[in-house]
């Protein structure tokens, strides 16, 4: 399943280079006033101080530029965007108030915007710390995973313990997959701040991703002492536990995780797969219902209610869902598999269709480069369906090469339709 990485913003008002000295006196010295304010964490007094020097002087450009840094810290983009503007207008060459700027647009989800100040700030400061944070978030989001890291390996190095890019940068890493380099990330965060609930909530996930579930719940243990109130890490560790086989404890953290938020997603379809698996269809189905409710096309949901349905004995609906699923998902190849598989073994003789399996089929060993000896098996049961047989024989054979690394059940279970082909039989599985 794809993952869709969500990047948390951070306004870095004591970026390094960035000093509240850049404030010019004047005449009724307000902008001292306000740089003394702002020396002394008091945001109130500096914007009332900067409110007097625009009054005093309307086109003071770095009086626009430190009030709108305010607003945008605050979170009120409303204010700081005019301000920044301002600011812009007044001293084009200020990459400062282009990355603030950017940043706002960033927010308010004007993505093409923010990137285009993000580049004119790095165009005139290339080093403009803000900036290249900011636009490697975006670039993360956007699917652009090697600029995003381009851009947040400057920025730690101007600021190495800036632990928003660490964050930022540990999950980039995840999504292209380099545990390590996750680990070594998320391990900085936590030696610069051992009660960094995020860095451990990461370096949970890494070990959850490598099936080192034993080591995700010690972290996100950490994260629940942390974090008692937050539904999240119950969820987490609730799929840990579930990895590690504990499936009641899991059970006990997916329903303490719905009591704090009796819509969490993760931990509905986290209850829903324990449930499912333990062949508890009706209370299954209420779970994937729930969460489908709230988000119509979850992936993850729809594939349950589908399995569920299948399992269940109701072929048709679950014939239905795959139809659906592949529609909405052409690259994702599970669902080409499981529709293919119901179409070439499933236990009613009106509803298979081999022809129509093997297309399928081989669309999900396509998209997998013919390399997955699950997908392999479905498409070598469709040729069987079809009564194709010397194909049914060559892809279970291939089944049976790709799946040395699985459990000696699972390859034992690919062979044994060696012979059932060979003797021209297709494959029927029954539901139990």
């Amino acid at each position: 399943m794809k993952t869709r990485l969500v990047l948390a913003l951070a306004v870095l008002l004591s970026l390094p280079g960035i000093s509240p000295g850049v404030i010019k006196p004047v005449e009724h010295d307000y902008l001292r006033d306000a740089e003394q304010a702002l020396k002394d964490h008091n945001d109130d007094a500096a914007l009332k101080a900067l409110d007097a020097a625009l009054k005093d002087d309307p086109d003071e450009p770095s009086a626009h530029f430190w009030r709108g840094r305010i607003y945008a810290g605050r979170g009120d983009f409303d204010k700081a965007l005019p301000d920044l503007d301002a600011a812009i207008k007044l001293q084009p060459n200020n990459a400062d108030a282009f990355a603030h700027r950017g940043y706002v647009y960033q927010k308010r989800q004007a993505m093409d915007d923010a990137l285009a100040d993000f580049n004119q700030a790095l165009r005139l400061d290339p080093g403009n710390n803000l900036a290249l944070f900011c636009r490697g978030l975006l670039l993360g989001e956007r699917g652009d995973t090697k600029a995003a890291l381009g851009d947040l390996d400057a920025a730690l190095a101007a600021n190495p313990e800036n632990r928003e890019a660490l964050h930022s940068r540990g999950q980039i890493h995840v999504l292209r997959q380099e545990w390590d380099a996750a680990m070594k990330d998320f391990d900085r965060c936590i030696e610069l701040d051992s009660k960094d609930a995020a860095a451990y909530t990461g370096r949970g996930g890494v070990h959850y991703l490598k099936g080192e579930f034993k080591e995700a719940v010690e972290d996100y243990n950490k994260v629940v002492e942390m974090q008692p109130k937050d539904a999240r890490p119950l969820a987490q560790r609730g799929y840990a536990l579930a990895g590690l086989g504990e499936k009641e404890k899991a059970l006990a953290d997916f329903e303490a995780a719905l009591k704090l938020d009796s819509k969490d997603s993760a931990a509905l379809l986290g209850r829903a797969e324990v449930l499912r698996v333990d062949k508890k269809w009706n209370q299954a189905l209420t779970d994937y219902e729930a969460v489908l409710q709230e988000t119509p096309a979850d992936f993850r949901a729809l594939l349950g209610r589908a399995s569920v349905h299948y399992g269940s004995g109701a072929i048709e609906k679950a014939l239905a869902d795959y139809a659906d699923i592949t529609k909405q998902f052409p690259d994702e190849a599970q669902p080409f598999n499981d529709y293919a598989w119901l179409l070439a073994t499933g236990p009613k003789d009106g509803l298979r269709s081999g022809e129509r399996a093997v297309e399928l089929a081989d669309h999900a060993c396509s998209l997998t480069k013919y390399q997955n000896s699950a997908y392999l098996d479905t498409l070598a049961a469709a040729f069987a369906e079809k009564g194709d047989f010397d194909n049914a024989l060559k892809w279970q054979k291939e089944a049976v090469k790709f799946a040395g690394e699985e459990p000696p059940d699972v390859q034992a279970d690919l062979k044994s339709r060696l012979p059932l082909y060979e003797q021209k039989k297709p494959y029927r599985e029954e539901i139990k």
